[in-house]
């Protein structure tokens, strides 16, 4: 019962940390959370060139957009972007994030995103189904769009089912949306017929140091800071230390934030963040050498 007590109080103590922390910067919540939330959704110059490069392939070119980037360069934000832009107009989108290898189980769950059931069976059943969801979407006056995010992970024969998704000659077609690392390119051209598909290519790059201290500026007033609450050196050291990946960014800037709190700083400063980034180097170190 004692540790049970203990442990109680240890999480009761650190949740008290933590809006200790929020409060000491005058935040209403945490500004540097790692799952994607469009209410925080920056538009950085490759995301507003990215998805405008979208919407011209789905609505201009049919057949299959190609978005790769790097680990954590924010393929799923554009994604969330991209699907609350499509809702706003006569677009349904089936969207699957994750996706299963094989072929049959990525077309059940692309069924399922069409139309929220369940669905089982053969890989030629279950394309004839989605083509005949396809059809439905069209008959109703919608444009059915159909996007894969984390695409490298399934096989080639899945890929090749999805180009058949945009074969206008076999009745309506759909545009496919392909995210993914910068291996997806590789698998793509391994197949020829989707290669020669493909309409629009784009790269999603990481920020520039001046996006970076731009998003940290905007993600903190979202989440309620009433000044800036990085130097602008600290910022320019998020930058230096993370390359500007995005998910590296809210990793590091998270942490800072902590530390400048325990610090007591007024204004988180470049020797917080480089001491932050500089002890994660040396986990990350001591965890390989193990």
């Amino acid at each position: 019962m004692k540790k049970q007590s203990d442990r109680a109080a240890q999480v009761d103590g650190t949740r008290r940390g933590g809006q200790a922390y929020l409060a000491h910067w005058g935040l209403a919540e945490a500004p540097f959370l790692l799952e994607p939330d469009t209410r925080f959704a920056f538009e950085r110059a490759d995301h507003r060139e990215g998805l405008a490069r979208i919407l011209f392939g789905l609505t201009q070119l049919g057949g299959v957009v190609l978005v790769t980037g790097e680990i954590g360069c924010g393929k799923t934000m554009l994604a969330h972007s991209l699907a609350r832009t499509l809702g706003e107009e006569d677009f349904h989108l089936a969207a699957v994030a994750n996706p299963p290898r094989t072929a049959a189980a990525l077309l059940a769950a692309l069924a399922a995103a069409f139309d929220g059931t369940a669905h089982g069976g053969s890989t030629g059943r279950l394309a004839t189904l989605l083509r005949e969801q396809v059809e439905g979407a069209s008959a109703a006056g919608q444009s059915p769009v159909v996007l894969v995010d984390e695409a490298q992970r399934v096989d080639l024969r899945a890929l090749d089912e999805l180009r058949l998704l945009t074969n206008p000659g076999e009745g309506p077609a759909a545009p496919v949306v392909l995210l993914g690392q910068p291996e997806l390119a590789a698998r793509v051209a391994r197949v020829p017929q989707l290669d020669q598909r493909v309409v629009v290519r784009y790269h999603l790059g990481p920020m520039s140091e001046a996006e970076v201290a731009a998003y940290i500026a905007h993600r903190t007033r979202v989440a309620g800071a009433p000044r800036a609450i990085f130097s602008q050196r600290a910022s320019g050291a998020v930058h230096d230390k993370t390359g500007g990946v995005p998910r590296l960014v809210n990793l590091l800037a998270a942490n800072a934030l902590f530390v400048g709190y325990a610090r007591g700083e007024a204004v988180v400063g470049e020797d917080t963040v480089r001491d932050v980034a500089d002890d994660r180097s040396l986990h990350s170190q001591e965890a390989l050498a193990g």
